[in-house]
């Protein structure tokens, strides 16, 4: 991947002179300086020789060397914020809860033991002839932070009414809105269709919400919707051809036909499926689904109380692609490893940000194999993978059976995907093995996004 460079220099510092940043320069300035003022110093020449070398590498280091694509002091504020964001929070949540408990000492109570995030509520084990008490939310638990944990251990474990009657992991208490999530990709090909059917399927079968701490858990409400009106391809796989989305706009029977009427239930995931048009509706016939039919299927969708969108949409940035691209909260880019990918990666992302829709983007890389690395791309826009999918032929397979491999299949691929789902709900259980495609210092990248 070393052949494809960043466009315009994409989302990097403008360049003042020798092919440097007016940081980089400053650094290097700075290293000569010093290694100047110590050869005049009065000190024996052996030491006034490697103290003045010493300064001027650490200048030049400075200036040119880029691990990964970004320079020492990126990674070294990077490192400090880190840092300085742990014990900021380690400290404020020591205060707070030493706080809670002269207060309810003071009251004439037990200190109050430390409670988790309300984010995810999960019941204790519960004893015989023992009813848990409902859980209240007082003064001292209003201000909490509210995030979810990176996995649940087994004491965390509950047994949920559900149709199937497997025990399943505790559910969180849902409090946000509907996400609308889309993978976006300049180039076809990437993959953008498998992804998003696969983890919106994972969403749909192993993804479990609470409305209230007391109540039981219960499958979120996924919805799956083709945009693409080019190529359609969500019905190949999962199987299902009737009704799609041109049935819906080419309905006459009545005078506002409701598009929930033309979901359809997949029954093996559960998931709400609006497939896309059967027939090519590109160029003159894309008026036929506009902004204004888009924004009434979405709004439709949000107010049916589907707790995830996922979005599926052409490799282009018309008026309908631009609309669903800034009415999502989430956008997923996918690359694959190679070199016309790549730099289709590069075009679009700038045209995204151009768009202001910088804050938004995350990056997936499909079809990867083993020995190749994207660390350059990604240094280059300033971001970090979120998952690598492996290439597998059981993906094909899949396909051809028009089912999902995440229902039927397990491995490698299944974990990148649960990887990537979990981004999206981070309640849902990651594989351990999951863990270690990305890099450990995988959470310098992310802090320092530029948008």
């Amino acid at each position: 991947m070393r052949g494809v460079r960043i466009p315009q220099n994409l989302n990097g510092e403008d360049q003042f002179v020798l092919g440097l940043s007016v940081t980089q320069l400053a650094g290097f300035l700075l290293g000569l300086l010093a290694a100047y003022t110590i050869l005049h110093l009065t000190l024996p020449a052996p030491l006034q020789v490697g103290g003045a070398a010493v300064a001027a590498l650490s200048g030049a280091a400075i200036a040119w060397v880029r691990p990964a694509g970004r320079s020492l002091l990126h990674w070294g504020m990077a490192a400090i914020e880190f840092i300085f964001s742990q014990h900021i929070q380690s400290d404020a949540k020591a205060s707070s809860q030493t706080a809670r408990d002269r207060e309810h000492a003071s009251a004439g109570h037990r200190p109050m033991q430390r409670q988790p995030h309300l984010s995810v509520v999960i019941n204790s084990p519960k004893k015989s002839g023992a009813q848990p008490a409902p859980m209240q939310l007082g003064p001292a638990t209003e201000d909490d932070v509210i995030e979810l944990p990176e996995s649940a251990s087994k004491a965390d474990t509950d047994v949920a009414p559900s149709t199937d009657g497997q025990t399943r992991l505790a559910a969180p208490v849902y409090l946000g809105g509907p996400q609308v999530i889309t993978f976006f990709s300049a180039k076809g090909g990437t993959g953008r269709t498998t992804l998003a059917t696969e983890v919106a399927a994972l969403l749909a079968t192993k993804g479990h919400y609470r409305e209230t701490p007391s109540s039981p858990s219960q499958p979120l409400r996924v919805a799956l919707i083709d945009f693409d009106l080019a190529s359609a391809n969500v019905s190949a796989r999962l199987g299902i051809a009737q009704p799609t989305m041109l049935d819906y706009l080419c309905d006459l029977s009545v005078p506002n036909p409701d598009p929930r009427d033309f979901v359809i239930r997949h029954q093996t995931t559960a998931l709400d499926v609006l497939l896309g048009p059967s027939k090519c509706l590109a160029g003159d016939r894309s008026e036929l689904c506009g902004v204004p039919q888009a924004a009434h299927i979405l709004s439709t969708f949000k107010a049916a109380g589907y707790q995830f969108l996922v979005l599926d949409m052409a490799a282009s940035l018309g008026d309908l692609e631009t609309y669903l691209l800034e009415t999502a909260n989430r956008i997923y880019c996918v690359v694959t490893p190679t070199a016309g990918s790549v730099q289709s990666l590069y075009r679009g992302v700038e045209a995204l940000r151009r768009l202001g829709l910088g804050a938004k983007l995350q990056y997936v890389a499909n079809k990867m194999r083993d020995g190749v690395s994207l660390t350059e791309p990604m240094g280059d826009l300033n971001g970090s993978l979120v998952a690598r999918i492996p290439y597998d032929p059981a993906f094909d397979s899949a396909e051809n059976r028009h089912e999902p491999i995440v229902t039927h299949s397990t491995g490698a691929s299944v974990e990148a995907l649960s990887q990537l789902a979990a981004s999206i709900y981070p309640a849902l259980e990651v594989p351990n093995g999951s863990r270690s495609v990305t890099s450990p210092f995988a959470w310098l990248s992310r802090r320092r996004r530029a948008g």
